[in-house]
């Protein structure tokens, strides 16, 4: 993740979510999914510092169940509720290097 030098994008981001809201699936009274809106690239090479970032779901101990990001970079064995340790964000780590 990357800070974000240029406000333009923030603010086309904005528009485009009034003007056409992403995509939510609403599976329970406590969880709900968005679709992913890709952000626009920077101009002038306004590009930002990388920062680490999203900690939320951050986990100590050897073997979890549950969701722990979006399900476009799930494990394996995330997507079928099976219980999952470290090696499912050595996947998201490799997702998300193909995606960028």
């Amino acid at each position: 993740m990357l800070s974000i030098e240029d406000e333009a994008i923030l603010t086309e981001f904005e528009k485009d979510e009034q003007e056409h809201p992403s995509w939510r699936k609403i599976v329970d009274k406590n969880y709900v999914r968005y679709a992913s809106r890709k952000l626009s690239l920077p101009r002038n090479d306004l590009w930002g510092q990388p920062v680490l970032c999203d900690l939320g779901e951050a986990r100590i101990g050897n073997s979890h169940k549950g969701n722990i990001r979006p399900d476009i970079y799930n494990a394996p064995e995330l997507l079928f509720d099976m219980p999952w340790r470290s090696s499912a964000d050595i996947w998201n780590v490799g997702v998300m290097i193909w995606d960028i």
